[in-house]
């Protein structure tokens, strides 16, 4: 069985860590992005399966990199992760249009990331 390519960006490198162990194991091969720049660089240049990405970065944030994407037409499938406290229909409108399969709260669940 062919592994799901998934990239995981988020400027914290304890919350990569984290989350690359979770995953390690269940059929995903993970890579990483430490700011919004280095996961647009990474999409441009491979093909992922997913990306599980942070909105709220250094040099991009996490909104900006998937309207570049949508710029560039990649249309990777995105699980955004956000710890910012607003109201879920805020963060609903702001991502309209763009290829978000799911919106999750930081902290997150290894069960809500797999699932």
């Amino acid at each position: 069985m062919k592994a799901i390519r998934i990239l995981l960006a988020d400027d914290e490198p304890s919350v990569r860590r984290l989350y690359r162990q979770m995953l390690k194991g269940n059929s995903f091969e993970v890579e990483e992005a430490s700011d919004g720049q280095e996961a647009l660089d990474r999409v441009s240049t491979g093909a992922y399966d997913l990306m599980a990405l942070d909105l709220n970065m250094l040099r991009l944030d996490g909104f900006e990199v998937m309207i570049r994407m949508k710029e560039a037409g990649k249309s990777t499938p995105v699980i955004v992760m956000t710890g910012i406290d607003f109201p879920e229909e805020v963060v609903a409108d702001r991502l309209e249009g763009l290829s978000v399969v799911e919106i999750i709260r930081k902290p997150v669940m290894i069960t809500a990331m797999l699932n």
